[in-house]
């Protein structure tokens, strides 16, 4: 067990300036420990919460992230194992359905290593492997709400994300049965043991996704800003927004990397064949009971309120709306109402103002439904693309593999380069302005998916009625798909990054989970809107498809600077 004086050492500075006001002075005596278990320390500084004489804002200090407790890199790396199983299924899933075995084939693998040919199993076609790629990633995204609701009312952040491995365990096992040689051979019954671990790992999504960066941004216990005297005699802010910020960096490129991981699915696939492609993300996934074992004792660990999130919000909602909502609405007083005794009895977790920063988060993830789409949402449509041009014996899905193979290289540099040089020169990048960016940025990926589908129309053999299905690929390089997929990942990395934060930062502690699973939501939306695509998805229409999402997302990213360019003011005040 740490000693009080080690376990408060990285919070406590000294400073001998007489002039600097004592409550810029950490000092012991002012700090409270609280210590759940033999790993976990909790500094609550507060008296820098009540400072009238330093604005953090508009201080002339620089700025600084404070320091990540070690424990926050072991959940990362739970994560990163469990999106590396994921990715590596989801990435192999469209050719198991889409496509057919190739000749001589009995797992799925391509016999002649430098043939353009992709590898295949029940040739289903692209419209029904679209259309359950989209199912499970809707399952994966809608499923969090009953997550973050369990969590936050019963079971607690941890606890819950063992239910969802235990529940993606089997349905990755499920999977690695529906892929056997002697089982493709039946399509009908591989088909049902495949849809059952899609439902399956849809579940276990929604139990950890929505619980695991609440969980991890937990373990950073100081509640506010304060002053740091660096060895070089200069005084800095220690700033929690850019904390938080470092913290979802990190988390996000732990996702990536294991994204990165899942080209390794990709290689296995065209090699060997998906049993063994499907058994190779079941042994990673099952790194995560061994990991979920050792990080309990060392966590932070918050209880469950017990009680209904929703039940409450729905008490508000009445108190709301009742009569006279409309005129308060019209006159801008909509929130401004007293709540009467009783429901503040009935719902004492969530108050007026928690709802209507929760309504502003959602009106926020709105908008992630079209930027979604230009992200992820048309995968199958993509990968399909790649197929239809010259891999030169590369799988034909490993070229999604550059979205967080960029995503790994650009966050490096967001946080050791981008951001410290704004921060050095006292210039705010303020969320919005990072959210507009990631939405342009990831337009631009789908433009350029739009000019390659269009090329591949008018260079292949089989013109705008059947390149997609033709026997002979267009005569142009996958490996501009690189480009496309890039550009989306940087998208990513500005725009999703951020508004993990604001899904967390926007959010009373009662309402973390809740709030990061309705961000999650948005990704379930623009599933469905990827169902409806899915119908249409077929020669000559995938150039249009293409398009018509670029230029959606440039047209939301424009409404959306404009309509919340001063979020930063009200989200400051």
């Amino acid at each position: 067990m740490f000693s009080k004086q080690e376990s408060l050492e990285p919070f406590i500075e000294v400073s001998d300036d007489s002039s600097l006001p004592k409550s810029r002075v950490l000092e012991l005596s002012s700090i409270s420990l609280v210590s759940n278990t033999k790993h976990a320390q909790k500094v609550a500084i507060n008296e820098l919460q009540d400072l009238e004489d330093l604005d953090f804002e508009d201080s002339s200090l620089r700025k600084i992230p404070g320091s990540i407790p070690p424990v926050a890199y072991l959940i990362c790396l739970v994560e990163l194992a469990e999106r590396a199983s994921y990715y590596g299924l989801t990435g192999c899933l469209n050719n198991f359905i889409q496509r057919p075995l190739p000749p001589g084939s009995t797992t799925g693998s391509v016999l002649d290593p430098t043939s353009d040919q992709s590898a295949g199993a029940l040739g289903l076609g692209l419209g029904v492997a679209s259309f359950l790629t989209q199912m499970l990633s809707f399952l994966a995204y809608i499923t969090p709400l009953y997550g973050g609701y369990v969590a936050d009312t019963k079971y607690g952040k941890f606890k819950s994300v063992w239910v969802g491995v235990t529940i993606g365990f089997f349905a990755h096992m499920l999977l690695v049965a529906a892929s056997l040689p002697f089982v493709i051979k039946i399509v009908w019954l591989s088909m049902l043991l495949t849809v059952v671990s899609i439902i399956g790992i849809g579940f276990s999504a929604g139990y950890i996704k929505p619980n695991l960066f609440p969980l991890l941004v937990d373990q950073y216990a100081v509640d506010g800003n304060y002053i740091k005297v660096l060895p070089t005699g200069e005084r800095v802010i220690v700033d929690r927004d850019a904390t938080l910020e470092r913290m979802s960096l990190i988390y996000y490129f732990f996702i990536n990397f294991g994204c990165f991981v899942a080209i390794f699915s990709s290689i296995i696939e065209r090699a060997f064949g998906f049993w063994m492609t499907y058994g190779f993300t079941a042994l990673v996934y099952s790194v995560l009971p061994i990991m979920l074992i050792y990080l309990k004792p060392r966590l932070h660990l918050s209880e469950p309120t017990g009680v209904s999130i929703f039940e409450e919000v729905i008490l508000l909602l009445k108190e709301l709306f009742q009569s006279g909502w409309f005129s308060r609405m019209r006159h801008g007083q909509f929130w401004s109402i007293q709540i009467s005794a009783a429901t503040q009895k009935l719902a004492p977790s969530v108050t007026i103002e928690d709802l209507n920063t929760t309504v502003q988060s959602c009106a926020i993830f709105l908008y992630f439904i079209i930027f979604n789409l230009n992200d992820g949402s048309i995968a199958s449509i993509q990968i399909n693309q790649a197929g239809s041009m010259r891999t030169s014996g590369i799988p034909n899905d490993m070229f999604q593999s550059f979205n967080p193979l960029a995503i790994l290289i650009i966050i490096p540099i967001q946080d050791y380069l981008l951001y410290p040089f704004l921060r050095k020169r006292r210039l705010t990048f303020h969320p919005v302005h990072k959210i507009t960016l990631g939405f342009c940025i990831s337009a631009t990926g789908t433009l350029v998916g739009a000019c390659l589908q269009y090329l591949i129309y008018i260079r292949s053999e089989c013109g705008w009625e059947g390149a997609s299905e033709c026997e002979t690929v267009a005569p142009i390089s996958a490996w501009w798909c690189s480009l496309m997929f890039g550009l989306q990942a940087t998208g990513e990395c500005f725009a999703t990054v951020t508004a993990y934060e604001l899904a967390y930062t926007m959010s009373s502690p009662a309402m973390k989970s809740f709030v990061v699973a309705l961000f999650l939501c948005s990704n379930a939306i623009s599933s469905i809107v990827g169902e409806i695509i899915s119908f249409w998805a077929h020669d000559p229409n995938l150039y249009a498809i293409f398009m018509s999402c670029a230029l959606l997302g440039y047209g939301f990213a424009l409404v959306f600077l404009v309509q919340f360019k001063i979020l930063h003011k009200q989200f400051n005040n």
